[in-house]
C-alpha cells in the first residue's frame, strides 16, 4: 500500500498533463482555427469594406498553424452591374504562428491568384473614383498601424489578374488579358500581356507586352514591347517598342525611347524620343520617321492605291507636347516621287506626285476641338495653305450611334460626320501663282486634257468652308477660285474651240460599240439655235440650268445646295452640274466618275464659257442629249415622239423632254405604253408651274398648257413588247459611269474605239 501511493500521484499528475495537451491541441487545431478564420472575415468584411465603403463578401477561410487561405473574395459596390469591381480567387498568407498564439502579427509571404478588376462607366457615374479618394484620404493612425512592423506581408505574389473596363461614356473598352506581380522590400516587378483599348472615337490600341520595375527609392522604369495603334483601317502603327526611365539628371523627369513601324512590316522605321515631368504631368516628343523608300512597306501597299512605291521616299519630323488641357504639335513631313493608281481618281496610273509640308496645331481636351493653325504645303512648284479646326464630342453611349454612309448618327443626340466629327472648318488659300504653274501642277496622266494648252495672267483662290452636323443647312461654302484672271494663248486641236463650226460627235449606243454623228449644218437632223422651240429652251433652263444665260458655267449656290444634299444623305447624290458643264462632259469628255474629269470638267467648262456663245452651248447641248435608247437630239427627238419639228414643240411637250432627261432609257418605256406615269403627270405640270412663276409662260399659255394632253405619235412599225424589249436592251447594256463596277474588259473611249460607225438619226 506504501510504496502504490506514489504510482497513483504519478498517473494523476499525467492525467492531468494529457488534459492540458489535449486542450492545448483541441485550441491549436479546433479553436486557433475558428478563431482566426472569424478574425480574418471580420477584417475583411467590416475593416476592409468599411474603408473601401463597399461591401466585401468572403467565400471560405482556412487557418492552419502559421498558414491561412481565403478564397472568393468580392468587392462589390452600387455601380458593378453583374460583376463585383474586384473578385479574387485565392489568398495564401503565412505569418509568425508563436507571435499569432499572444495577439501579436508578423506576417510573412502571401500569394494572391485569380484577380479580376471590371471597372464600369456611364452617364450616371462610375464604381471606382470614390474608391480611390477613400484610399488616398484614409485614416491616418490606420494607415501607420498598418506600416508597423510585421503588419505587411515580407513579399506579395500577384498572378493571374485580369482587367475589364467599360467606358459606356467615350465608347471606349479595355483589357488586360493576363498580368502577374511581386512586392518585396527591395521593389516591385510587374508584368501585363495582351492589353487592348478599343474607342469609337480614338484608334484602336494594343500591347503585347507591359513590363514595369520599380526599385526601392528609385523611379519606376518601364519597357513596352509589340505595340499597334491603328489609327485608321489602312493606317496602323506597328512594332511599337522601347522604354520609358527615369532621367538621372533631373528627379522626376522620365526619358521616352519608342520606336515602331507600319501596317506590321519589319524594322523600325519611325522614333519617338522626348521627355516626361511627372510633377507637371508634361509631355515632349519628337516624333521622326527618317527619309527611306516606300518599297519596305511593300506587304501593306501591294493592295493600296500607290503603285510603283520603289521610286517613292517619305520623310517626317513632328514635335508634340502634351498635357492635362490638351496637346499641341508643330513639324514638317516631305513625300516624294509618289505614284498612283485608282479607278476612282484618274483611267490611268498618275506619277510623280510630290508633297511636302509644314504644319502646327492645338488639341483642346476640354472642348474636343483641334485646331490646325498652320497648314502651308508647296506640291510641284506651286504652294497652298490648309487651315481650320474640327469638333469631335465624345459619345454618350457607343449603343446610341449607327453608321449612316461615312458618318455615324446619333439615335438620341446630334448628327456626327466621319470619324465622330460633328463641326468642320477648313480655309483653303492658293497665294497668287502664273496660271500655267498653277495648270501644270496636275500630272499628265491625272488631266490628259490640259495637254497643249498655255496660259498667262494670275491664278489666285481663297475658298472656306463650314459645316456642322447638326445644322446642315446652316453650311457655309463661300469665296473666290480667281480662273478669270486667266487667259489661253494657245490650245491644242481637240480644245472646245473646235465646237465653233460643225464636228463629229461620238455616242456609245452599246458597250465598245461607237457611233458618230455631225452637229452641224450638214446633218439633216440638226436643229439651228433659232429654229428650236423657245419653249424647249425656257423647259430645259427651269429644271437644269435656270440662270444660264447669266452665269460664267458655273453655279456657286448649287455647289452649296448638292453639298448639303449629299452630307444629309451620306452619299453622293447629286451633282451641281450647269448646262455648259453637261455638255463639256458629253462631248469634250468620256464619261467616267473620277477625280480627274472632275478637275478637267471645271476647266473646260471655264474656257468653252470663254470660247462660245451662251446661244451656241444651247444649241450644241440640245442637239447632242440623249432622249431614249439611240436618240439623239431634239430634232430626231420631236419626229419619233410627236412627229414634229423641234420649232413646233408646245409647252407640255417641251416639258415631257425636260422630265425624261435624267435617265431618258428608262423613261422611254412611257412611248412604248402610250401613256404617262402618273409620276411623270405631276412632273409635267410642276415643270409648266415653274415656268409660269419665272415668267417663262404667259398666264394664257400656262392655262392653255395645263388644258393640253400629251398625245405620243406611234406609227405603228413596232409592237408595244418590242418596243419594251428595245428599251431593256439598251438599260441592260448601258455603261456604268461607276469606275468601281466597270470591269477592265469593258472599258473603251471615244479615243480608243475602232472604226466607229458614222450615221444620221432615223426612226
Amino acid at each position: 500500500m506504501y510504496l502504490a501511493r506514489p504510482s497513483r500521484r504519478w498517473m494523476v499528475l499525467g492525467a492531468l498533463g494529457g488534459s492540458l495537451v489535449a486542450l492545448v491541441l483541441i485550441g491549436l487545431f479546433v479553436v486557433y482555427p475558428k478563431v482566426g478564420a472569424r478574425a480574418i472575415r471580420t477584417k475583411l468584411t467590416d475593416k476592409l469594406g468599411g474603408k473601401l465603403g463597399r461591401d466585401v463578401t468572403v467565400g471560405s477561410v482556412d487557418v492552419s498553424l502559421g498558414h491561412a487561405t481565403v478564397r472568393d473574395i468580392a468587392i462589390r459596390g452600387p455601380g458593378d452591374a453583374d460583376m463585383p469591381m474586384v473578385h479574387v480567387d485565392r489568398v495564401d498568407l503565412d505569418f509568425d504562428t508563436m507571435r499569432s498564439l499572444v495577439g501579436s502579427v508578423r506576417l510573412g509571404e502571401a500569394k494572391v491568384d485569380g484577380v479580376i478588376i471590371t471597372l464600369r462607366r456611364d452617364a450616371s457615374g462610375d464604381n471606382f473614383q470614390d474608391v480611390i479618394q477613400r484610399v488616398r484620404g484614409g485614416d491616418k493612425s490606420a494607415e501607420a498601424a498598418d506600416s508597423a512592423p510585421g503588419s505587411k506581408p515580407t513579399a506579395i505574389t500577384v498572378s493571374h489578374v485580369r482587367l475589364l473596363a467599360d467606358d459606356a461614356v467615350t465608347g471606349t473598352t479595355a483589357l488586360v488579358a493576363d498580368g502577374d506581380a511581386v512586392w518585396t522590400e527591395a521593389g516591385l516587378e510587374a508584368h501585363a500581356r495582351g492589353l487592348q483599348i478599343n474607342s469609337i472615337a480614338a484608334p484602336k490600341a494594343e500591347l503585347a507586352k507591359l513590363d514595369i520595375d520599380k526599385r526601392k527609392g528609385e523611379p519606376p522604369q518601364v519597357s513596352i514591347d509589340g505595340g499597334n495603334i491603328t489609327v485608321l483601317p489602312q493606317l496602323a502603327l506597328t512594332g511599337i517598342g522601347g522604354t520609358i526611365h527615369a532621367d538621372p539628371n533631373n528627379a522626376g523627369d522620365y526619358v521616352i525611347d519608342v520606336t515602331g513601324s507600319y501596317g506590321g512590316v519589319p524594322g523600325k522605321l519611325w522614333t519617338a524620343k522626348g521627355a516626361y515631368d511627372s510633377r507637371k504631368a508634361i509631355a515632349s516628343v519628337d516624333l521622326e520617321a527618317a527619309k527611306f523608300q516606300l518599297d519596305r512597306l511593300a506587304p501593306i501597299l501591294q493592295h493600296s492605291a500607290v503603285v510603283d512605291y520603289q521610286s517613292t521616299s517619305i520623310d517626317t519630323k513632328v514635335h508634340l507636347e502634351v498635357d492635362r488641357g490638351g496637346a499641341r504639335f508643330a513639324g514638317q513631313f516631305h513625300l516624294r516621287g509618289l505614284n498612283v493608281g485608282h479607278p476612282m481618281i484618274a483611267e490611268k496610273e498618275v506619277h510623280d506626285l510630290d508633297l511636302s509640308g509644314q504644319i502646327a496645331g492645338v488639341y483642346d481636351r476640354t472642348t474636343h476641338r483641334l485646331d490646325l493653325t498652320r497648314g502651308d504645303f508647296n506640291t510641284r512648284n506651286v504652294p497652298f495653305s490648309i487651315t481650320g479646326s474640327v469638333f469631335r464630342p465624345p459619345p454618350q453611349n457607343v449603343e446610341d450611334y449607327i453608321p449612316f454612309g461615312l458618318a455615324y448618327l446619333d439615335k438620341k443626340g446630334p448628327r456626327l460626320g466621319p470619324h465622330g466629327v460633328q463641326d468642320l472648318k477648313l480655309r483653303l488659300v492658293v497665294p497668287s501663282v502664273d496660271c500655267q504653274r498653277a495648270l501644270e501642277v496636275f500630272p499628265v496622266e491625272f488631266t490628259p486634257y490640259f495637254a497643249g494648252y498655255k496660259l498667262r495672267g494670275v491664278f489666285d483662290t481663297d475658298v472656306t468652308l463650314e459645316v456642322d452636323w447638326n445644322d446642315l443647312d446652316a453650311t457655309i461654302l463661300d469665296g473666290s477660285v480667281g480662273i478669270r484672271k486667266c487667259k489661253v494663248v494657245s490650245e491644242p486641236d481637240d480644245s472646245p474651240k473646235r465646237l465653233k463650226d460643225e464636228f463629229d460627235h461620238y455616242v456609245e449606243v452599246d458597250k465598245g460599240d461607237w457611233h458618230s454623228f455631225t452637229v452641224g449644218e450638214s446633218n439633216p437632223d440638226f436643229v439651228k439655235f433659232e429654229d428650236i422651240s423657245p419653249y424647249v429652251v425656257k423647259s430645259i433652263m427651269s429644271t437644269e440650268d435656270s440662270g444660264f444665260y447669266s452665269h460664267h458655267g458655273f453655279i456657286p449656290s448649287e455647289f452649296r445646295t448638292a453639298l448639303i444634299t449629299n452630307l444629309k444623305a451620306g452619299n453622293f447624290v447629286q451633282g451641281a452640274s450647269s448646262i455648259t458643264m453637261q455638255l463639256v462632259k458629253n462631248v469634250l469628255l468620256y464619261r467616267e466618275k473620277t477625280l480627274a474629269r472632275k478637275f478637267q470638267e471645271l476647266f473646260l467648262t471655264w474656257h468653252l464659257e470663254n470660247t462660245l456663245s451662251k446661244d451656241r452651248i444651247m444649241e450644241i447641248y440640245l442637239n447632242v442629249i440623249e432622249y431614249g435608247p439611240g436618240l439623239y437630239g431634239i430634232g430626231p427627238a420631236a419626229h419619233h415622239y410627236f412627229g414634229k419639228q423641234a420649232k413646233d414643240l408646245d409647252p407640255v411637250e417641251a416639258a415631257f423632254f425636260s422630265s425624261i432627261l435624267p435617265n431618258p432609257k428608262e423613261r422611254y418605256k412611257q412611248y412604248c405604253a402610250g401613256t404617262l406615269t402618273k409620276w411623270t403627270n405631276g412632273k409635267i405640270e410642276r415643270i409648266l408651274q415653274i415656268m409660269f412663276k419665272r415668267d417663262r409662260l404667259t398666264q394664257e399659255e400656262y392655262d392653255k398648257a395645263l388644258a393640253t394632253p400629251l398625245l405620243f405619235n406611234k406609227d405603228g412599225s413596232e409592237s408595244e413588247d418590242e418596243c419594251l424589249r428595245r428599251a431593256n436592251k439598251a438599260i441592260k447594256n448601258a455603261r456604268s459611269t461607276n469606275p468601281l463596277k466597270a470591269k477592265d474588259s469593258d472599258k473603251s473611249s471615244p479615243k480608243t474605239a475602232k472604226k466607229p460607225k458614222k450615221h444620221a438619226h432615223t426612226d
